[in-house]
């Protein structure tokens, strides 16, 4: 761009923010002005290269800055006021880094419409085929390495320390990299170290503050995640420069995009279906744009299919060493090829031989590309197949046996199950790979991933496998409410339910559990449905039950813990956090969410004691002189929450969940009174008592019925059994004490 007025070439909207952070970069003082061929033209005022007034369309300001990001491309010209002095007044209420992130939201979005080919121009009109494409590929070239880098005059800003969670905005940078490790939690764990990553003044400082985050709060297998996610991240957005990167990592809008290797299952298993759809296959191939160079994990005949069944239009560029081409779509059509100047079918049918290590699609239309390729992607790939055979067939990744896949997949589901879901991801898209009609691995998989997309994909692929599936039918709900509810690709997923949930929340709108610990948690905690909460907090117990190696997850106790305490068992909630407390003591966030459940127990009266074992054991729990009380009960919950009641006011327990362990030495136990669910899992409660009533010692002995089911039928057909007493679920601990002591202090 010379120095007084000149008129720069039809430039894409990416270009258009390259040219205008040149220029403040430069600190150029003068007139920058955007025709996107309309009567209207964008100005923007520099001085010394500060952005101080936008107008456009007759607007100033912010609402110009909303009109100017609809302008897709347009040409640019600036006009130098040389000798003059800067002026230090601004006419915009907005730094130049708030104005850029403003304009590259547009570009963030990735919904840039574009126009199509318009086929209807006289070839004489048209512009030679191979150049155009040629063209095409030199300037997506240029764009690929395109970032909106930080202006000069940009300040980092400040974060509250003290988490105010009544207006909370999206996750930035690191942020977003350590929620998909460790889930909402990371909201709060981010903020003891966002001081630290907002003063980073270089990629060294930058790197050692992750380090430390890693060190300090994540296992050796989620500090690997974290790390490579990161790399990921630089990598997609192919961000160049220490710079580029600072911005991007420490706050910008760029989102996570979708795992490489996931996204290569959904290409692989997919591009050759139909059962997908044209809107979700478009949705793919709109997350295969995002992605970044794809050559490493995909196949080139995969992208070409998946791209035909989409309505995409736009190239896909592919480079084999030091030969470069690409594929022209129109509407999901593959129109035209080109490499080193010729075009055509026979270039297309060259090129679908090679195995390219650089592949990267890119939505922006072409004017006066002609179709010179009329067959579909499958009958080219089947002429390629004939002129190569007798050829030697290309090496095939050896498949998966079946019982590594059974033992695969029960560790996924144990690593789901344990809220270890980037794990999970890795393992369940490896499984699929081998086994695509594998129903539990694509539900599982739909459980852990954090790309709205990718979970779509991963419900219909498991609602095609398994249609009657109760699980899958409750979560294929859940997604759909939450389609209506979330704005970004990039979500995260409630750890008690699995619904996708919004970044920024800090409650599931689904089963209304809360994650962490906010100032009105105690306030606003009881809504939340219990059977979830119940559910989650045997599954949890579960997998820290099978938990092995030498890095315990503290995220699972901590979850764990946040589970019992929407319950509102405080006790049991705090028996996980000092358990947190003994195995981490760098991780400040959850250390404090700790002493805030301390301070509040202690202001209504409940110490929080300190146990060794949380878990009680299902035999005998009774000293010699106590009296002892059995509990058959087939929720883990319920049970363990009844028997902490129970030995809290002196009485010794035994467990059981099901009538064998109920039955099976009933009479060395010998217990004073039992508590007796009614719906359990073989025998109910009503059989279960008529074996009691048959052993001549148990004839007169306190049989308390417990049940969920409050009709009056149900409360009938207790009172006329051979229990003594009938209680309802739920019920509060005094009422249950109430009722043990009417039996046992006679």
């Amino acid at each position: 761009m010379q120095q007084d007025t000149s008129t720069v070439r039809l430039l894409s909207y990416r270009e258009l923010l390259l040219t205008l952070q040149r220029l403040c970069k430069e600190k150029r003082t003068g007139s920058m002005f955007i025709n996107d061929g309309s009567e209207h033209s964008a100005k923007l005022v520099l001085e010394q290269g500060l952005i101080v007034d936008v107008t456009f369309k007759g607007q100033s300001g912010e609402a110009a800055l909303a009109l100017i990001k609809e302008i897709k491309q347009g040409k640019a010209s600036f006009s130098s006021r040389l000798g003059q002095t800067a002026s230090t007044e601004s006419k915009i209420g907005l730094s130049t880094a708030a104005i850029f992130q403003i304009l590259a939201s547009a570009v963030q979005a990735g919904t840039t419409s574009s126009p199509h080919i318009d086929s209807s121009h006289p070839s004489s009109e048209q512009p030679n085929t191979a150049q155009s494409v040629s063209a095409g590929i030199s300037q997506f070239q240029s764009n690929a390495t395109l970032q909106i880098e930080v202006p000069h005059d940009y300040q980092a800003p400040e974060i509250v320390q003290t988490p105010d969670f009544s207006n909370v905005t999206g996750m930035v940078g690191i942020e977003e990299q350590l929620a998909a490790v460790v889930g909402p939690v990371a909201r709060i764990v981010y903020l003891d170290y966002n001081k630290s990553i907002v003063n980073a003044n270089d990629t060294k400082e930058l790197n050692t503050v992750v380090e430390k985050i890693a060190k300090n709060t994540l296992t050796a297998e989620q500090q690997q995640l974290f790390k490579q996610g990161i790399q990921a991240f630089i990598r997609q957005y192919n961000l160049k420069g220490a710079e580029a990167i600072l911005f991007a990592l420490k706050g910008s809008l760029k989102k996570i995009r979708l795992n490489p290797s996931c996204l290569a299952l959904f290409i692989t298993k997919h591009a050759g279906h139909g059962d997908l759809g044209i809107a979700l296959l478009s949705k793919l191939a709109v997350q295969l744009e995002q992605a970044g160079n794809v050559g490493n994990s995909v196949a080139l005949l995969d992208v070409l299919r998946l791209l035909e069944k989409s309505d995409k239009t736009g190239l896909l560029e592919v480079r084999e060493k030091e030969k470069v081409g690409g594929f022209y779509f129109d509407k999901g059509v593959l129109a035209n090829s080109v490499q080193c100047n010729m075009n055509g079918k026979i270039v297309a049918m060259e090129m679908m031989q090679w195995t390219p290590d650089y592949m990267v699609f890119r939505a922006v239309p072409q004017k006066g590309v002609s179709r010179q390729i009329h067959q579909t992607v499958d009958v080219l790939a089947k002429e390629v197949e004939k002129f190569q055979e007798g050829q030697a067939p290309k090496p095939q990744k050896p498949q998966l046996s079946k019982a590594d896949e059974i033992v695969m997949i029960a560790k996924a589901i144990h690593l789901a199950e344990s809220y270890d879901p980037g794990s999970a991801e890795q393992l369940l898209c490896q499984i699929l790979m081998s086994y695509e009609d594998n129903f539990k691995g694509w539900f599982w998989l739909s459980r852990v991933l954090t790309n709205m997309t990718a979970i779509e994909v991963a419900l219909k692929k498991a609602a095609h496998l398994n249609p009657r599936s109760l699980d899958l039918s409750e979560d294929i709900k859940k997604f759909t409410l939450a389609r209506k509810a979330i704005n970004s690709d990039f979500v995260l997923r409630c750890p008690f339910c699995w619904t996708p949930v919004n970044e920024h929340d800090v409650e599931c709108f689904y089963c209304k559990s809360h994650f962490f610990i906010t100032p009105d948690f105690f306030k606003l905690i009881g809504k939340a449905k219990t059977e979830i909460l119940d559910k989650a907090i045997e599954r949890f117990s579960n997998a820290l039950q099978q938990e092995q190696g030498a890095n315990p997850n503290i995220y699972l106790r901590f979850y764990l813990a946040m589970a019992y305490l929407n319950r509102k068992y405080y006790q049991e909630g705090s028996d996980q956090f000092s358990e947190i407390s003994r195995l981490n003591t760098e991780n400040n966030a959850l250390l404090m969410q700790y002493r805030i459940l301390k301070d509040y127990m202690n202001s209504i009266g409940m110490a929080a004691t300190t146990v060794e074992h949380l878990d009680i054991p299902t035999t005998a729990h009774a000293a010699a002189n106590q009296q002892k009380i059995l509990i058959v009960e087939d929720s883990m919950v319920t049970r363990k929450v009844i028997a902490r009641t129970l030995m809290a006011s002196g009485y010794g327990v035994f467990e059981a969940k099901n009538a064998h362990e109920a039955l099976t030495d009933l009479e060395e136990r010998n217990p004073d009174l039992i508590l007796l669910d009614i719906i359990l899992p073989g025998k109910d409660g009503y059989e279960i008592l008529a074996e009691i009533r048959k052993k001549p010692m148990f004839e007169k002995l306190p049989v308390v019925m417990l049940t969920s089911r409050d009709s009056l039928f149900d409360k009938l057909k207790g009172r006329v059994s051979d229990a003594n007493e009938y209680l309802t679920k739920p019920f509060q601990p005094d009422q249950l004490l109430m009722i043990v002591r009417k039996y046992l202090n006679k």
